[in-house]
């Protein structure tokens, strides 16, 4: 894909295809705009973490449309546990603007998942972070991406911003940190093989256009099994 014109789109469906063809998207999300991938397809995982300049170690949080489609995880807690992370989806919706949060949950790998959860999206982790988002223009895209590789409708959902750079709001912050990969391209991959995470001018970040929801608080980040808040 050629650098010199940008990869924008109002169609959740060509950003779906984008996804799936292993291209990076940035998307509004509840608070700021995240930028993701196909979380089964490796070098684009790794790509993202390239630019992003994060540690493989730390894993990605995944988003999906509807707690439906993470029976096999949320089946592996206890019935407390599982009401806790579902009674917190659903206040994600129901709660006033000003005090709207989005929740992600550390769900435990659970044994004889349909589609096990790769290694660099846990990361050294013995779980993989979940969120049902919010976003109806992001339910959408996973809708769009639910395959029989991936049939929990996952996409990879990451700050849109350089580490220590602060998060995108808008889509014209966005193209500012990603418009062009060119501006990376000479990022160390230290941590990835040599031929796994190559960035080259042909390859750049997608952007699905729209607008944030608003939330004012950060997104918390909370361990299912002990309901501990990571974050």
């Amino acid at each position: 894909m050629s650098t010199s014109k940008p990869l924008i789109t109002d169609s959740v469906v060509e950003a779906a295809r984008w996804l799936q063809q292993g291209q990076l998207l940035a998307y509004p999300t509840e608070s700021v705009w995240g930028i993701g991938c196909d979380p089964f397809n490796q070098q684009a995982v790794q790509q993202l973490l390239a630019i992003k300049q994060r540690p493989l170690e730390k894993g990605m949080i995944v988003v999906t449309d509807s707690a439906r489609r993470l029976t096999a995880l949320l089946d592996y807690l206890s019935d407390e546990q599982r009401q806790l992370v579902l009674d917190s989806w659903r206040n994600d919706s129901n709660s006033d603007a000003d005090t709207k949060q989005a929740h992600t949950w550390l769900l435990p790998l659970a044994p004889n998942l349909p589609v096990a959860i790769p290694a660099w999206i846990t990361g050294a982790h013995n779980s993989v972070a979940v969120r049902v988002i919010d976003h109806p223009l992001v339910q959408q895209l996973c809708q769009q991406v639910v395959s029989v590789h991936n049939p929990y409708g996952f996409v990879v959902s990451t700050s849109c911003n350089p580490s220590g750079q602060p998060p995108a709001l808008t889509l014209a912050d966005a193209q500012s940190y990603f418009l062009n990969n060119n501006n990376v391209a000479n990022i160390s991959t230290h941590i990835y093989t040599n031929d796994s995470a190559n960035i080259n001018g042909n390859e750049q970040v997608g952007y699905l256009k729209g607008e944030t929801l608003g939330y004012l608080l950060p997104s918390q980040i909370s361990d299912a099994l002990t309901g501990q808040v990571i974050r």
